[in-house]
């Protein structure tokens, strides 16, 4: 009896461990995007003056030889916060147009792209960004460091809502822990706003020491 009891509970610490080693391998592959995010964000914060000129610019890239970048990379930011009807983000002149408004306001396009919860990225919208960030090639221009950094944004934000679809599946499957996978779903503030906080409070933290 006792050797028998003995043996189940193994099998069960042995599932158990299972269940948090994949959970906690889940967990640090966030780390990577969020970071990409959050160096993203730092550097636009940056560059606003720059975010205003690109988008001043986008309704004559139509006109370009080579706009596929800027167009893809704007049709990716538009189905993200959902700036216009998925049905027009196939219109390249309303795509345009429409991602000019939002980056002539750049610090409410910085404020979406600090609250962008990817856990909440539906697959349908994956699906959809998945070919698109695929596609985006940054060519050299004169802000091609706003480019590159609204690339890397968009290619993180789309990798840690692929690495959260797989926290969901494997939550439901019964492959991680549902509790501590709703703890990571449900929380209402993004990463990269509490990796942000977290930088300024341990900035502030050494000022603060003697």
């Amino acid at each position: 009896m006792g050797n028998t009891l003995l043996a189940t509970q193994k099998i069960a610490c042995g599932h158990t461990d299972r269940l948090h080693i994949r959970q906690n391998l889940l967990c640090d592959r966030l780390s990577q995007p969020t970071a990409e995010m959050v160096d993203a964000l730092i550097f636009l914060q940056d560059h606003k003056a720059d975010l205003q000129h690109i988008g001043e610019t986008l309704t004559q890239q139509t006109q370009r030889r080579h706009a596929t970048k800027e167009l893809m990379l704007a049709t990716c930011f538009c189905i993200f916060f959902e700036y216009l009807p998925i049905a027009e983000s196939g219109d390249a002149a309303r795509v345009l147009e429409t991602f000019s408004g939002v980056l002539s306001r750049p610090d409410d396009f910085l404020e979406d792209l600090m609250k962008l919860r990817a856990q909440g990225v539906p697959k349908d919208k994956i699906f959809r960004l998945q070919p698109l960030i695929h596609e985006v090639n940054i060519n050299g221009t004169d802000s091609r460091g706003v480019l590159d950094s609204l690339t890397a944004f968009a290619r993180a934000a789309l990798e840690s809502a692929q690495i959260y679809c797989e926290i969901r599946d494997a939550a439901e499957n019964g492959q991680i822990d549902r509790q501590q996978a709703a703890n990571l779903l449900d929380c209402l503030e993004s990463d990269q706003r509490r990796m942000v906080t977290a930088m300024d409070n341990h900035a502030e933290g050494e000022l603060a020491s003697p």
